[in-house]
């Protein structure tokens, strides 16, 4: 195998902590790094914890900082991603979610590896539409499966749309997300319940995301206003960003909806943290309310932390739990389905203890080293076909 590989990791956004995003990207860049290859991270700015970036350079990465792109064809990010491709003379790009107009620059560049990992379901599934028009068309989905050589979808689901759109069965491929399963062995749950002042009697309801719509909380607080004169001792943690740019909106909507229906003293909003592990493990219940996913990060943490689930069945979520096994499902914005969902765990101790411990049974499939090995034989089967690799 020739010494002499550039591969170029395409973040297009920037960690706000060391999560399961950033530890995957971190052991795909130290795997390259074992066989000493070449490795850039292109970030759209540096994060506010400097210590981030940190693990990357110790490993030989390099870090550029590239603007994101603010459309789907947009000239500036097609040049300067070709500028940057061409200086590195990079053999592997691999993008993530902004992926038109990088592809094309890359595709400019002649990069001989190309590969665009899609991470959720479309827009039009998020918002429960059908696309109409010129959007039926989604011309930069189109274009970006024509441009790359392989693409990366992390549940059947997101490949399933794919396929449906017309692109080639044999450019889909499925490598579902890990997370790293030991961050939740042992994780010290009493402080999180300490920082909230909660009794041993109270029961903690916990969702994990930030104040979009898409992720649902305006459902979860629904249906937990319609169960918690039942359970007076039920608390509502939502754990996740509400005022950056994009989501003080809908984060003052699900304030107003706490504030009429009389939930104030019992749903607590605690922005973006990064000790999720012990969130977890101080919780009873997790909720991911969602209207779409690919495939839930919050939701395999919380399986791996053993703690039982209620999940919307979107997107990769009916791949990730079995209903009645490994934890509850319920259908997309159904606060009723919700709300019975939430009385059968909370009020059996036995059925919480059961979906937890399957739950965590089964998140062994989440393994990093897994997920690592795959992605690496991707771009060596790749770059094998492309003729990269020396006789």
């Amino acid at each position: 195998m020739t010494r002499h590989i550039t591969a170029v990791h395409f973040w297009a956004g920037c960690p706000k902590s060391a999560n399961s995003k950033w530890q995957r990207f971190l052991a795909v860049v130290r795997r390259c790094h074992q066989e000493d290859w070449r490795n850039v991270l292109v970030l759209s700015r540096m994060p506010d914890d400097v210590a981030l970036v940190e693990p990357f350079t110790d490993a030989g990465c390099e870090i550029v900082l590239q603007q994101r792109s603010p459309g789907n064809f947009d000239a500036g990010s097609i040049w300067r991603t070709f500028r940057l491709l061409r200086r590195l003379k990079c053999d592997i790009f691999h993008c993530h979610n902004d992926h038109t107009s990088p592809l094309i620059g890359a595709a400019l560049a002649r990069v001989p590896v190309r590969i665009w990992s899609k991470l959720a379901m479309s827009s039009h599934y998020e918002q429960a539409i059908a696309p109409t028009g010129i959007h039926r068309i989604q011309a930069s989905v189109r274009l970006s499966g024509v441009l790359a050589h392989r693409i990366h979808t992390v549940s059947d689901a997101v490949g399933q749309e794919l396929i449906a759109l017309g692109i080639a069965k044999d450019k889909v491929q499925t490598i579902r997300c890990p997370i790293d399963l030991a961050r939740y062995d042992g994780a010290d749950g009493l402080s999180f319940r300490r920082e909230l002042g909660s009794g041993q009697q109270d029961l903690w309801v916990t969702a994990i995301g930030h104040a979009v719509s898409v992720k649902g909380w305006d459902v979860l607080v629904r249906a937990f206003g319609q169960m918690a004169g039942e359970f007076p001792q039920a608390q509502l943690a939502l754990v996740g960003s509400s005022d950056d740019n994009g989501e003080r909106d809908f984060g003052q909507a699900i304030r107003a909806l706490v504030q009429e229906a009389g939930l104030a003293a019992r749903v607590r909003f605690l922005g973006h943290r990064c000790d999720i592990p012990a969130c977890l493990a101080g919780s009873d219940v997790f909720v991911l309310p969602s209207r779409s996913e690919g495939q839930p990060l919050a939701l395999m943490e919380a399986m791996a932390a053993g703690r039982p689930c209620i999940a919307a069945a979107v997107g990769g979520v009916p791949e990730t739990i079995t209903h009645g096994e490994t934890g509850l499902l319920f259908d997309r914005e159904n606060v009723e389905q919700l709300t019975d969902c939430l009385r059968s765990v909370l009020a059996d101790t036995f059925l919480r203890r059961r979906l937890g411990a399957a739950a965590r049974k089964s998140s062994s499939a989440f393994d990093l080293e897994t997920y690592v090995e795959a992605v690496f034989a991707l771009y060596c089967s790749l770059l094998e076909k492309n003729g990269r690799f020396a006789e």
